[in-house]
């Protein structure tokens, strides 16, 4: 009768031995993966849940993928304009600090410290007077001991920022503005 089985026994059971193996771990991946799944809770949609379908037979929902929430990350659906290049331009330092802000604020996982936020920052500042500042500062971390920026955060680059690249008094400077569009404005409409 052995001589009927194309296999030796030994070979036989060790290959019976490895599929009850496989299918023990199979079981545990799949209580491992309710475990996790319960810990989650009902997320709609994941469930392949069955509905009606007009012809009165069941129908599958086709699967819908985890959210990203789920898996740690948070994908935002905003998709923000980048900060125009800054070259220093005092009248343009305003608008480009508070685009990196809105920026930061819409992106927050792509920022996961101040470091991160100070550099993308200092990229836009290529040219001129913004150039000449950002390569001071990044100089200034390899020469630094511990090979850190000098700013402690975000909100201290902010105050530096505004220092070097805002007027001195943007409301007199405004006031001034307004003072003299409203001095030239009449004139031209006596000339005309």
């Amino acid at each position: 009768m052995s001589e009927d089985c194309p296999f030796p026994m030994d070979r036989l059971s060790s290959l019976e031995s490895t599929v009850d193996s496989m299918m023990s771990q199979s079981k545990a991946t799949k209580n491992l993966l309710q475990t996790i799944l319960k810990r989650l809770g009902p997320a709609p949609g994941l469930l392949n849940e069955s509905r009606p379908s007009p012809a009165g037979r069941p129908q599958s929902c086709p699967p819908t993928p985890i959210p990203t929430l789920a898996l740690g990350w948070k994908k935002t659906l905003l998709k923000p304009s980048a900060p125009l290049e800054f070259d220093g331009d005092h009248a343009k330092g305003k608008a480009f600090l508070t685009s990196c802000q809105t920026y930061i604020h819409l992106c927050p996982e792509a920022f996961k410290d101040n470091t991160v936020k100070i550099v993308w920052a200092m990229s836009y500042m290529k040219s001129r007077q913004a150039g000449h500042w950002a390569t001071r500062e990044f100089e200034y971390e390899v020469a630094s001991r511990d090979g850190r920026l000098r700013f402690l955060n975000w909100v201290n680059f902010k105050d530096e920022f505004c220092k070097d690249f805002l007027p001195l008094n943007a409301e007199a400077t405004a006031m001034n503005m307004l003072e003299m569009s409203a001095y030239v404005l009449p004139r031209q409409m006596d000339s005309g």
